[in-house]
């Protein structure tokens, strides 16, 4: 039954991106506005958002609550997009979901993002959750998951992405994310470029916001090998059982946000969950010294050369397959500079960039190019090397990796 049911909902993608909350929001009254009787969490920014919310999730739920956690994009199953207490959404539940509004989403012009936002929603009010944490799908402001009134919000590192929807600027890509501001709201972030600092902190005066932000200097990095990270905030020590830089980062945003938010939360409390805590394809450790990690922005790719190559103290090998809107001069550059060697693959999907693509591109004839993603996979594993290496660059290919390492991520719990 869930296959139909995900056929349709895949085909609502043909709709596009609909920026605006007219459709959400006469769609949630249908459902019985849902997302009015559920407490929340609402976080915006280009990186970060899924790490973060899921260490919020886990800390609270290691402390008690049952929660809620709404992220995209999923990277086997749809339904991790939607998890009570780390289990996703049972097919039962999207089939019936769908099936109780088919007629509604085949007459209006209801996107595929604004039906799973409902579902997701419905979901968490049908359960009883405690709070849930809500990602924003893109940007912010016009987002379909802006019909919230949380109880804090939080903007995680902001960077140039999807610029063709949210703006040529820095300052207008942080003027959308600041949307999910609202009047009173406390929220927190850790972005330390000037201008997207002033732009937050005109957007958070504007709304009486509280705004803290989090001085990224005060985190500082003791260790870090292939599989964990310690950091220090503040005078307080504090270790993730996977690697990144950006994760020590992204703990203390929802380490803070847990102490500001709720009650009794010890040190303690908050390392048993961290020791439990686990995000699939950020710097994940698929095999020695071979990982995967979904970074496909400028600054996700330069973080995670630079852990790589902390850790290892040599440029990791690479294995990219990236999204056909996402090549550009700058980052072709990080790949020349960054890489011992990359070799470029590909997968059947009119998103990711094909072949002719690939070896069409003067930007890219410089490296080595193995269509197969498993054959590319393969090349890599064998080539001996004292380094790191990486497969990057797509949520994409998550079936293909899981595949090639023999993981299983099929039941998609957290």
């Amino acid at each position: 039954m869930i296959n139909p049911t995900l056929e349709f909902l895949y085909g609502l993608h043909n709709r596009g991106i609909k920026l605006g909350l007219k459709n959400i929001e006469s769609f949630l009254k249908v459902c019985g506005d849902p997302h009015n009787k559920i407490k929340t969490i609402h976080l915006a920014g280009t990186n970060g958002k899924g790490s973060t919310s899921s260490i919020i999730a886990k800390i609270l739920q290691e402390n008690g609550y049952k929660v809620g956690l709404y992220t995209s994009p999923h990277l086997i199953n749809f339904n991790e997009r939607i998890r009570i207490d780390g289990v996703p959404i049972s097919d039962k539940d999207i089939v019936e979901f769908i099936g109780k509004h088919k007629q509604i989403l085949i007459d209006s012009s209801i996107t595929f993002f604004e039906a799973t936002t409902a579902l997701a929603f419905k979901h968490f009010a049908n359960q009883n959750i405690d709070i849930a944490i809500i990602e924003t799908g893109l940007g912010g402001r016009l987002d379909s998951t802006n019909v919230l009134s949380p109880l804090q919000t939080i903007i995680t590192e902001i960077h140039y992405d999807h610029m063709h929807i949210l703006g040529d600027s820095i300052e207008q890509i942080t003027a959308e994310k600041c949307g999910i501001f609202k009047e009173n709201i406390p929220s927190i972030t850790i972005n330390s470029d000037p201008r997207v600092i002033d732009t937050i902190t005109k957007h958070a005066r504007a709304k009486n916001v509280d705004i803290s932000f989090v001085d990224k200097k005060h985190i500082l990095i003791n260790k870090q090998t292939p599989n964990s990270i310690n950091f220090v905030y503040r005078n307080k020590n504090f270790t993730l059982p996977q690697a990144g830089s950006y994760q020590a980062q992204n703990a203390v945003l929802a380490i803070k946000t847990c102490i500001n938010n709720f009650s009794n939360i010890s040190d303690n409390n908050i390392q048993m969950a961290l020791d439990s805590w686990y995000w699939p394809a950020r710097m994940q450790l698929m095999k020695k010294d071979f990982f995967y990690d979904v970074a496909h922005n400028r600054n996700g790719i330069e973080i995670l050369v630079k852990d790589i190559q902390n850790i290892y103290n040599r440029k990791p090998l690479g294995l990219l397959v990236l999204k056909n809107d996402k090549i550009n001069p700058e980052l072709v550059e990080i790949f020349s500079e960054s890489f011992e060697r990359l070799i470029i693959s590909t997968i059947p999907s009119k998103d990711i960039l094909n072949k002719e693509e690939i070896i069409n591109n003067p930007l890219l004839q410089k490296f080595e190019f193995i269509e197969n993603l498993q054959d590319a996979l393969t090349r890599v594993d064998r080539l001996d090397y004292s380094g790191g290496k990486v497969i990057f660059g797509s949520h994409y290919i998550a079936k293909e990796v899981y595949k090639f390492f023999d993981f299983s991520f099929d039941n998609g719990i957290i």
